[in-house]
Formats: structure tokens, sequence, C-alpha cells
């Protein structure tokens, strides 16, 4: 075998042989654990020899192919191997542990590995205390004031606080958690003056290396930008039209909830929900879609509908609120027809019908769909419980106790003003009367006499009354449903346009859908905007908040670059409006919350806006690909030369997009790091999100090496962008939902029909490969000089 080919085809092999032993391994965690697959994989020599391969042989092949000829390009590769010797050096000379600091005694002992080093100081707690978000019980932030003492005496005095850390004589301290009493607290403790140094100059040299490959007139990526087919028209579109959706609309009576200028005043008032001081029309909208899936029911808005069950909850009981889809369900809660009313589930005796489902509630085995359809109406009648007793209407502020919390009426709580216990306890049920007298002014005057509590106790902690209107108009406008519906409408009609010949007609309509693409991020921007300025901070904490930023980045592409890279305009659209749709038909939580301590930092907003903008790209990829394969299924006989052309441009628009997504993915990934090393002391965990974010970035820097030349073949690509994207779903949406792990936005579910779904589709696009290549392999080969060789 040639020795230039051997080192080109074993870095290959070893790298495949890395990504199918993360990936198993993964797998292995979620049935076993991590220390198990850490002590047998993560942790072992074996696995540190096969990087440790790949370093060397990355070293020798950069002579042996001569790859000192593209500077960019070798530093490129120097880059991973100089982070390779980090890690080498952080596993091998690293110390990591614990610490705990108490009050008024200096401690030098470190917890490291079931065993006790002694650090060169004492370290003594002075003060630990617990930051809250203004006015609220939701933790902002932990802190740690220490006395460190070196042998000779001296004192220095340092603050440890979430993504602050303090380094003293090497060792780096990160808060980590502390006890009840307020008199201990424990830090993760971190010696590695060396690797984290390597690996972080291998970061840097990376970034540097990419960017200078991008913009390097003499590499592939530039060659790319300047193709000819790059040039020409392939998008057409017709002219959008969208579907209203009707719905029938339940009309309830207006004596089972209060008058709507009530409940405007009422919606008005502030209440502590999820951690956050939110207006009560807000409490009430997420109250309504739980209860019913929707932002109102029938006739009433949230307000009145949440007000109605809380003052009239007799008049709310045979009301068929719950949607019942198992048979033995309905027969279980004896019900005819596809609704249940919250009697339905109590039996003469007032016992509840669903208590004999407790033990399979609380079950850890997979849950059927039986016991997962009771699971959620379980969720609902306890929901039901909490509006009825109170729990939900936590909006009386006070100081207890040395901080502020937000009571709710009746809470069994000290509080120490005979007065404020009065006003929790009756101006409520005072409310009520003067509703049920039907004295709309005294009932109005209730209601201001508690937001006038509420300033008087919380004043400036409260948000401002312009804020509130934002939240209004943010909540009320609903323009993420509003733009998963055009979007998705205009990618789908852009993408059957395709077939439309060229003409006036069809520049008009690219043009006018151009100015939709445009207009739509705007729109977008504008209601990301609003959310920023309703949570304090930019939304991407969460997995509905990063598909809202995967939408954005999508929008953003498209309007920069659709006139250059046509296709981008419908695939910009088309995937926007699918994430969208996927937020907000799935199970991602919609709610603004605050951020959780360890996740206040801007590393965090940089680290998740590279990585979304990566997998947009890939998506556009995967997109392109996908439409090359149905081009071919309907070709038409003598157009062969056309539909080779046609391939090839795809293929081109597939690369552009791909090298700076590849280039995206690694930084994010880096910056990642850096965060995560910034935040509990390592820069890599071996997460299951950290592992599959690595395979994707290993599995698309394949495409890229001189031994996959068949990807320069257009019908290979295409198949490799569509089925590579597979690495990106389970690197969000794998992780998230299936292997779980301290990256995982949403828990972790079973299967279920999720997975049978998936495996249809899965499925479906094997056969719709497969017969789009037999017709393929009928189209002549043409010479046409468009080829452009990866490097």
């Amino acid at each position: 075998m040639n020795e230039r080919l051997f080192f080109r085809i074993l870095p290959f092999g070893i790298g495949v042989l890395l990504i199918v032993t993360m990936g198993v391994a993964t797998i292995v965690e979620k049935f076993h654990g991590t220390e198990h697959v850490y002590s047998r994989i993560y942790g072992t020599l074996w696995f540190s020899y096969i990087w440790a391969m790949m370093a060397c042989l990355g070293i020798i092949g950069i002579f042996k192919t001569r790859l000192y000829r593209n500077l960019p390009l070798m530093f490129v590769h120097v880059s991973f191997i100089v982070i390779l010797v980090g890690a080498g050096l952080t596993k091998a000379f690293a110390k990591h542990g614990y610490f705990i600091a108490t009050k008024n005694v200096y401690s030098s002992l470190m917890h490291c590995d079931e065993k006790v080093v002694e650090l060169p100081f004492g370290v003594r707690l002075d003060t630990f205390f617990v930051s809250y978000y203004p006015g609220t019980d939701a933790p902002a932030d932990y802190t740690s004031r220490i006395s460190l003492r070196n042998k000779s005496g001296e004192i220095t005095r340092a603050q440890i606080s979430m993504n602050k850390t303090y380094t003293l004589d090497g060792y780096r301290f990160y808060q980590s958690s502390f006890e009840n009493d307020m008199n201990t607290s424990i830090f993760k403790v971190n010696h590695d003056e060396t690797g984290v140094h390597v690996t972080y100059a291998g970061y840097l040299l990376f970034v540097a290396a990419m960017l200078w490959f991008l913009f390097d007139r003499k590499n592939v990526f530039r060659a790319l930008l300047r193709h000819p087919l790059l040039r020409k028209t392939l998008v057409a579109i017709v002219l959008l039209s969208l579907s209203t959706r009707v719905f029938s609309q339940t009309v309830v009576n207006d004596s089972a909830t209060i008058a709507p200028r009530q409940a405007e005043a009422f919606g008005n008032l502030w209440v502590l929900s999820e951690g956050r001081i939110t207006p009560m029309f807000s409490l009430a909208r997420d109250f309504t879609r739980k209860i019913t899936g929707r932002n109102s029911f029938g006739n009433l808005s949230a307000t009145e509908f949440m007000t109605g069950i809380l003052f009239f909850p007799e008049k709310w009981e045979n009301v068929p609120l719950f949607e019942i889809t198992s048979p033995e369900l309905r027969a279980e809660l004896n019900v005819k027809g596809s609704k249940a009313s919250p009697a339905d589930f109590y039996d003469e005796n007032e016992r509840y019908r669903l208590s004999r489902y407790r033990s399979e509630l609380n079950s850890t085995k997979t849950k059927s769909p039986l016991i997962k359809e009771v699971e959620q109406l379980n969720d609902k009648i306890q929901l039901l419980g909490m509006l009825s007793g109170g729990f939900l209407l936590k909006i009386y502020p006070l100081e207890i106790d040395g901080h502020r919390e937000w009571v709710y009426p009746g809470q069994n709580i000290q509080i120490e003003s005979q007065k404020d216990r009065l006003f929790v306890d009756s101006s409520l049920p005072d409310y009520y009367a003067k509703i049920l007298e039907g004295d709309e002014s005294a009932a109005l005057a209730v209601l201001e006499d508690i937001r006038n509590f509420q300033m008087r106790k919380a004043g400036k902690l409260l948000p401002s009354a312009a804020l509130r209107e934002v939240e209004r108009l943010y909540l009320n406008a609903d323009l993420t449903s509003l733009l998963f519906k055009v979007n998705l409408a205009g990618g789908i009609l852009a993408l059957f346009a395709l077939l439309i010949p060229a003409g006036k007609m069809r520049r008009f309509a690219l043009n006018l859908f151009g100015v939709l693409t445009v207009v739509a991020f705007l729109v977008h921007s504008f209601s990301i905007a609003l959310r920023t300025c309703i949570g304090g901070r930019l939304p991407f904490g969460n997995g509905y908040e990063t598909m809202l930023l995967v939408a954005w980045c999508a929008l953003l592409v498209a309007s920069l670059f659709g006139r250059r890279v046509r296709i981008l305009t419908p695939f910009g659209l088309l995937l926007s409006g699918c994430v969208l749709l996927v937020a907000h038909i799935g199970s991602m939580n919609p709610k603004i919350t605050p951020l959780v301590p360890v996740l206040s930092s801007p590393l965090l907003s940089i680290h998740v806006s590279v990585i979304m903008l990566s997998y947009t790209l890939l998506g556009f990829v995967a997109l392109n690909s996908l439409l090359s394969f149905a081009l071919i299924l309907v070709s038409r006989k003598g157009r062969e030369r056309e539909l080779a052309t046609m391939l090839e441009r795809n293929r081109i628009y597939g690369l552009v997009c791909l090298y700076p997504a590849v280039f995206l993915l690694g930084a994010g990934i880096f910056v990642g790091a850096v965060w995560a090393n910034m935040s509990w002391g390592r820069y890599w965990g071996w997460d299951p999100k950290e592992v599959w974010a690595l395979i994707t970035f290993m599995i698309y820097g394949l495409v890229f090496h001189r031994n996959m030349r068949l990807m320069n073949n257009a019908f290979a690509f295409h198949a490799f962008g569509l089925y590579a994207f597979a690495s990106v779903l389970m690197t969000y949406f794998g992780v998230n939902y299936i292997l779980g792990g301290m990256h995982s936005y949403a828990g972790e579910m079973q299967l279920g029909k999720t997975g049978l779904i998936t495996s249809i589709v899965f499925l479906s696009l094997i056969v719709f490969t497969v017969v789009a290549y037999l017709k393929y392999k009928r189209i002549r080969r043409l010479d046409d000089g468009y080829t452009v060789v990866v490097q």
C-alpha cells in the first residue's frame, strides 16, 4: 500500500472507531450510569491510547502528505494535536477534587479521587450568602467570602461565586454547593497549571487557522465562492397564500366568571410564578395552556378562564375541559364522548377515580400510553386543586426572616404584623364577596388595595408598568405562532416553485419572496427583543428558546445571502418554519424563567449562538440534499445534462454552507469548554451532549479529507449531507429527550410513539434515497468541468 495513502486511511479509520465508541458509550451510560461508562471507556488507558495514536498519526501525516504547503490547513490540524496534548497533560498531572470550608476553622484538606491531599494553605469560610433575583425567591448567585492563610501566616481574603473563581498557587476554587445552615461551603478545586493552558492555546490556534483558511484566496472555500454555478439563479417562487385556522368556540355562560373589566384589573396584579415576578395575566395564560392546550377557552380570555375556576368552581365541575383519547380511560371515567369534566374524575362517594393508577405513576418502568395519558390528566387535576387552594396566587410580598418572600392567601407562615396577616387572609375573600354582591366599584377598590400593598411592600423590586405592557404585547401578538404558519407555508410553496420555468414572473416572485424573508426576520427579531426585555436576559436558556434562536439564524442567513445563493431563501423560510412548528406543538416550555446561577455567564450566550448558527447551516445542507434527491425523482428523460448541472450546483451550495458550519461548530464546542472550565472546573466532562457535539464535528469533518474523494460525486455528497444531519438531531433532540445528562433541556423520556415515528421517517428516507439512486445511475456521465475537488 502506498505509504502516503496509508497515513490518510488509518487516521480516517481511527476517527470512525472513536465516533462509534463514543456513540455506544452514551447509550451505555443511559442504562448503566456515568461512573460505569467512565470506568470502562472514557477513563481507561486504551481509550487514551487511541486518542494518542490519532495525534501521532496527525503529526506524521502532516509531513507525509506535505500538508505544510498549505499553512492554514496545516495549522488547523496542528490545533487538534495541541488540544489532544493539553488533554493528555490534564489527565496525567491535574488534580481535581472538592474542598469543604467552614466558619471559624482553617482547613487545608482537599478530597481528591478517594484520597485526601493537603493544600499549601488553609481556608476558612467567613460568610456565605445567596443572592436572589429582585423581589423573588429564585437564586441569582451563590457567594462565599473566604480567608486563605499560607504557611508563613499571611492572610488573603477572596470572594468566590458562580462563574467567578479564585486562584492561589495554581489551585482554582469554584463554588459548588453549600449546607443549609449557611455555615459550610463546598468548593470544587482544580490544579492544572499546564494542561488547561495548552488546551486553550489549541482552541485559539483552531479559530485563527480556520479564519485564515476561509479567507485565504488559495484555498478551496474561496474557489467555491467564485464558482460559476454559484452565480446562476436556481430558485423560483409562486405567490404566497396563507390559510387561516378556524376554531369552533365553546361559549361559556358569563355567570361562570368575572366581568371582562374585572378580569383585566385582576390580570394586572403582580404574582410570583416560576421564580419570576410576572403579571397575573401571564400566569393565567400558562394555566390555561396547561389545562386546555390553548391560550384561551371558548369566548373567555385566559384570565377570565382562570378566575372563573378560582371563584366559581362549582359552575365548572361539569364543563368538558379535558380531551380523553384512550377508550379504556373513557370507560374508567364513565364518559361517552371524547371530553371529560372535573366531576368525571370523582365517583358518587367523592373518591378519585385515577387513584388506582398511583403505583404505575410512581414506577420507574416504561409507562404504557394509557399511564402516560393518566399522568397528564392527573397533573391537570392537581393544577386545578392548586388554584382552588390559592397555592398559585403568590401575590403578597413580605419581609420574612431577612429576605423578601411572596406568600399566597392563607399560607401557613409566621407574619409578625397582625395587620399584614389580616390583609393576606381577607383581601381575596373580600374581593369575591364584592363580586357576588354585584358591587363592581367596590371589587375594583379591593384590587387597588392589593396593588397598593404590593407597591408598599415590594416597591422598586416590582417591574415597571411599561414592562408589563411589553409582556402583554408579547403574549397577545403570539408572533411565534404566526411566523411558523407563514414561514412553513412559504417554504413549502417555494420548493414546489423550483420547477417553474425562468422568466419575468419568476424573477418578480423571487424578489417578493426575498422581501418576505427579510420581513419575517425583522418580525422574529422584534419578538425575541420583546422576550429579552421581559426576561432581562438573552433568551438562550432552555430548549424552547434555542429553537427560537435556530429559526432566527435561518432567517438571518437567508436574508443576508439569499440574493447570492438563491436556494437559501426558501430553505431559510422552510427551516425556520419547521423549528418554530416543533417548538409550538412540542413539549418545550415557552415560559420565561430566570436562569439558574451557573448559566448566568456571557460565554453561555456566545456558546449557544455559535452552535445554533452551525446547526442552522447544517440544516441547510440537509434540505439541499433532500431537494436534490427530489429533483432526481421528478427529472424527465432528455434533460440529463440539465439535471447533472443542477445536482453539481447544489453540491457547491452545500459545500459553501458546510465549511463555515463545521468551523462554527468547532468554535462553539471550544467556547463551551472554556465556559465549563470557568463554571465547574473542567473543560471536558464526557457528558452525552458534549460527546455528541464532538461526534457531529468529527462526522462532518470527514468530508473535507482527500481520502473522501467520493464526496466529489454529487449524489454521494448529497447522501452524506442528508444522513449526517442525523447526528445533529441526536445531539439536540436525542440527548435532550432520550439520553438525558446535565445539558438536557427537557429531562428524559421514553421513546414510545416518538421512536416509532422516527423509525418510519428514517426508513422512508432510505427508500427515497435508494429509488433516487437507481434513477441517478441511468443519467449519463457529463464532463462539464464544474467539479471542485474538496481538500
